[in-house]
């Protein structure tokens, strides 16, 4: 519902609650409205902040998780890092491993051969998604990692995954679990997987198709390019399905065509049209990703700038340049025409990005350090080199800080993003290789405009009784904003449970003492923001407002409330519906959206 903002329901403030850290708290709810009550909680690319305050909106200039995948392609795992504490904090194996490890592929230092993951994926979610190329000749194998909570596949109450145990800010061989081709049929099966954080792992196309590019959709669906079939597959998120491919890089009759192209990366926009590198002058364009059943048209341009990175932003879909000391080369899609709008000397560039601000960042191929150019071309900086090694990716974090890929040096480098200053490194796996959307800055600012908030309620025992979210809003034609929940007697095991969505003021039935709501945001094709005033978690309860004991709530309860205005409630007095120790008429506001008839009517 909408509600006007000076007359919003949410002004009122129930007991205080929690959100990571959580206090004991009646079951009777919480209303988060002000500022402070929104910082209980966790936002990504969502804020507060004035002249927009007491409300949440998305940012106008795109945030995202603060966390980046890396993929190291020599030894055949990803590293998760937190980009706000500079630190490795899990590592995963895309292949079996270690040594002595049955189906175990040596290939320590050398990223173009055996399983090699280099493109990483993060969805909406924050969940990530990695490709293993498959040099030897494998089909390309697409793997998921959710980003918290686990399955629990060996049935011990815990979620047995990689994590920093001994807090040194990085992962050692001790930290990431082993992986074992037990049956020796030479395929990673559902029952070989042993961090629990892995969700699934799924082959895509034929043997030695060579998986190239990953991007998401607008669904939140993937696309698997393959370099040497030059097709693309579209892959479900939930279970790793193939939804539909091959989709040949071949032109459809009557479109624009320079011929078929060799898939090296790839992004999708608003419009659910994918854009593909090449590694030559080829530019690729697939539309209608989100069909699962076509039809798919498909056209290329070309241009004489041989193209590597590729990243999205300001209307344009930019190329590094690696065959060209031009530093980026600019497509428009509106002319389908390209350009070299940036001003200055040029270098030889891998590495490309956008930030949250439509800036465009470039690392150079070998020499390290990085340049800003704002969107007309001209610099913003210049950062020196931190480790003069060979750029593989520019991936922006949620402060728009800078995180440099440094495939030679195996580390990752971070350049403060105002100035370009360097902010120091973090080591990595051998041989890292990812210059994708590893934050998932694109997906969140590109792709799918959105974000989202989520706080967690202790409703201060165990079997706590759940019973309606509410909430007040203003949604732009095209935009969203949904609500779901989940809840559990442990606040660990809130990770564990399925989300469940909720409509407003509509009742579910929820047990347990801590209860987790998340707000979801979606900006519309202009790019207008929904706005969340307001949410209410209730619990199910008659000593609350059921002033009069008989089991329901009517006009006859809030005319008792009203007839005690002024009055020092007791303790767990129904009179108190909002818990701050005076009944008012806040209370009574509280109490009109819990009665049990329409218009509050006595039986």
């Amino acid at each position: 519902m909408t509600k006007n903002r000076t007359l919003k329901l949410s002004q009122i403030v129930l007991s205080v609650g929690c959100a990571l850290t959580c206090m004991q708290a009646g079951a009777a709810g919480k209303t988060y409205t002000l500022d402070a009550d929104f910082d209980l909680g966790t936002a990504v690319n969502v804020n507060h902040n004035a002249p927009n305050s007491n409300q949440l909106q998305l940012n106008t200039v795109t945030s995202t998780f603060p966390v980046l995948w890396v993929a190291n392609a020599g030894e055949d795992t990803v590293s998760k890092i937190d980009t706000l504490n500079n630190k490795e904090i899990a590592r995963y194996r895309t292949w079996f491993g270690p040594a002595g490890q049955p189906g175990y592929y040596a290939h320590l230092g050398a990223p173009w051969t055996g399983p090699a993951p280099s493109r990483t994926a993060v969805d909406k979610d924050g969940n990530a998604y990695v490709l293993n190329r498959h040099f030897e000749g494998r089909p390309a194998m697409l793997m998921k990692i959710l980003t918290q909570g686990g399955i629990d596949r060996n049935g011990n109450s815990v979620i047995d995954t990689s994590a920093d145990t001994d807090n040194s800010g990085g992962i050692g061989a001790g930290e990431i679990l082993p992986l074992a081709d037990s049956n020796g049929n030479g395929v990673l099966d559902p029952a070989e997987l042993t961090d629990e954080r892995v969700a699934w792992a799924v082959t895509v196309g034929p043997a030695n198709g060579l998986g190239r590019s990953l991007c998401i959709g607008t669904d939140g669906h993937l696309w698997v390019g393959l370099y040497n079939s030059q097709t693309y597959y579209k892959v479900s998120s939930v279970n790793g399905a193939i939804l539909a491919g091959p989709v040949s890089t071949a032109p459809t009759a009557g479109q624009p065509s320079a011929g078929s192209w060799t898939p090296y990366g790839c992004l999708i926009d608003a419009n659910g049209t994918l854009w593909s590198a090449s590694l030559t002058g080829v530019l690729g364009k697939i539309t209608n990703t989100q069909s699962n059943v076509g039809p798919w048209t498909v056209s290329s341009f070309g241009s004489s700038y041989q193209n590597y990175g590729i990243a999205l932003g300001n209307g344009m879909v930019y190329l590094g340049a690696i065959g060209n000391a031009v530093s980026y080369v600019q497509f428009n899609p509106a002319t389908n025409t390209f350009s070299l709008p940036a001003q200055g000397p040029g270098y030889y560039s891998t590495g490309i990005g956008v930030d949250g601000a439509g800036d465009i960042i470039t690392g150079p191929y070998g020499s390290g350090g990085l340049t800003k150019y704002h969107a007309n071309g001209t610099i913003a900086w210049t950062a020196p080199t931190q480790l003069a090694s060979e750029t593989r990716g520019v991936i922006p974090d949620q402060d728009n800080n800078l995180w440099q890929v440094s495939r030679t040096g195996n580390r990752i480098m971070k350049y403060r993003g105002s100035d370009g200053a360097p902010l120091g490194m973090v080591q990595v796996g051998d041989n890292p290789y990812t210059y994708s959307d590893a934050s998932g800055s694109t997906v969140l600012g590109q792709t799918t405009p959105s974000g989202n908030w989520a706080a967690i309620y202790d409703g201060g025992a165990a079997g706590a009784k759940w019973g309606t979210v509410s909430w007040h809003e203003l949604v732009p034609t095209g935009g969203s904003l949904t609500v779901k929940v989940r809840w559990a007697d442990l606040q660990a095991n809130l990770p564990l449970q399925p989300w469940t969505p909720v409509s407003n003021n509509v009742a579910f039935n929820g047990t347990g003492r801590f209860i987790q709501v998340q707000a979801d945001l979606g900006a519309n094709a202009q790019n207008q923001s929904p706005v969340l005033y307001d949410l209410t978690i209730a619990g199910i309860s008659t000593a609350v407002c059921d002033v009069d004991g008989d089991g329901d709530i009517d006009q006859n309860d809030l005319a008792l409330i009203s007839k005690g205005r002024g009055q020092t409630p007791t303790a767990n007095d129904p009179r108190d519906a909002n818990r701050d120790g005076k009944i008012d008429p806040l209370d009574v506001k509280v109490c009109i959206p819990k009665c049990t008839r329409a218009n509050c009517a006595i039986q």
